[in-house]
């Protein structure tokens, strides 16, 4: 019997605990963690924890977006390869839930939070990916500097023989890595830009990669499925963790192509009355809702906001004004939204979710998208991204019906 207590905790619990697993949730000021630093009580997070218990490598994916699409692709990659792993951690299974069933030839790979990293001790990623920098989850962390460095815990505990992939073109990855490294793991790099010394790049061909004396493109890189710039980044991100753990370009190549993408992540739902409607609700910070306008060729109609997490949004007025017919706001962060983009592009604020997907739908016109790109968290009106994507595409279920159109995808 596991005793448990509701509605708050006390601190009766310390007085037996060898040590805590917090959950991520949970920030580091809570009064019971508190007391247990005070204490001295060993506090692990989830991913610490399940590490001690798991005979598997890990490789870790980190960033401020792609990390869901990277993670998933990487996983997808290992199973075309033949290769056994368990993908989890910030996605789908919680790293604890098969950590210690994982043989030792198999590998976890894992999507990991700053929530998860600001408590971990020993946990060491064979390789370990940082794909880009932006400010998000201010509201915990207070600034980007803490963020950051917290970001750069996954690199910590590498040793000699691990390695580091990190964006050669985010320019608080590069100044950060120089100034203070972390770790001791040997670094590569992936980039849109350029050639690099040890890694992937992007070519008009699909994907170089020069790892020790070989170099070359994997096969069929030129044809990968997800649409925009930042999934191809996505992709020599995951290509290049599975190059450093000793995939073979040719066993990489058959899970690379056939990736389609993560649901809730530019997830086209359906064409009804010639509008075309995309759930990108996993999009909960400015710097994704950017590369879903930059991904998006047809005019826009965008639904955004939810829980502000003190984030700002004028950096995407230029794009807005470039890409969008009108904007959405809802949630509690649309009074903010409006301060900050309402001058610059047509908007309509709408009380909750159903009527901002019933304006969205007024505003449309055929041959528009309707992308549902929040950039904020969710906590407002809904459990979690995932269920006000599924909210989203439940409207436009209904929408269809209500049109006579048949189903499609």
């Amino acid at each position: 019997r596991i005793p448990f207590e509701v509605g708050g905790h006390t601190l009766a619990p310390l007085d037996k605990a060898d040590w805590i697993v917090a959950s991520p949730g949970v920030p580091p000021d809570n009064l019971l963690l508190r007391a247990a630093a005070e204490r001295g009580i060993p506090i692990l997070s989830e991913i610490e924890a399940a590490f001690r218990l798991s005979p598997a490598p890990v490789l870790a994916v980190t960033g401020s977006n792609g990390k869901t699409t990277t993670t998933s692709w990487l996983g997808t990659i290992y199973q075309g390869a033949g290769r056994p792993a368990e993908v989890g951690g910030n996605i789908g299974r919680a790293y604890s839930d098969f950590a210690a069933d994982l043989p030792p030839d198999a590998r976890a790979i894992l999507e990991v939070s700053t929530f998860q990293l600001e408590q971990i001790d020993t946990f060491r990623p064979r390789v370990a990916a940082i794909l880009n920098l932006t400010p998000d989850h201010l509201d915990r962390h207070g600034s980007f500097d803490t963020y950051v460095d917290l970001k750069f815990r996954l690199l910590v505990n590498q040793q000699p023989g691990d390695i580091a992939v990190l964006n050669a073109d985010d320019p608080v990855i590069v100044a950060r890595d120089r100034k203070n490294p972390s770790g001791r793991g040997t670094r590569w790099w992936f980039s849109a830009k350029n050639p690099v010394s040890s890694g992937v790049w992007l070519t008009d061909d699909g994907l170089a990669y020069h790892v020790g004396t070989r170099q070359g493109t994997i096969p069929g890189s030129d044809c990968l499925i997800p649409p925009g710039e930042h999934n191809r980044m996505n992709a020599a991100a995951a290509v290049a963790v599975a190059l450093a753990d000793g995939l073979a370009p040719e066993n990489i190549a058959p899970g690379l192509t056939t990736f389609t993408g993560v649901e809730h992540r530019l997830e086209i739902v359906a064409e009804v009355g010639g509008v075309l409607y995309i759930n990108d609700s996993k999009a909960t910070n400015p710097d994704s809702v950017a590369k879903a306008l930059a991904a998006c060729e047809r005019p826009l109609v965008v639904i955004m906001g939810g829980l502000d997490k003190g984030t700002p949004f004028d950096g995407l007025a230029g794009d807005l004004k470039r890409k969008a017919r009108a904007v959405v706001f809802t949630g509690r962060a649309a009074t903010r939204l409006v301060q900050e983009l309402g001058s610059h592009v047509p908007h309509h604020v709408a009380p909750d979710f159903a009527d901002a997907f019933a304006a969205a739908v007024a505003l449309a016109q055929a041959g528009d998208a309707v992308l549902l790109s929040p950039g904020c968290a969710s906590f407002d009106q809904f459990d979690n991204y995932e269920h006000r994507g599924r909210v989203f595409k439940d409207c436009v279920a209904r929408l269809q019906s209500e049109s006579g159109e048949p189903p499609c995808a």
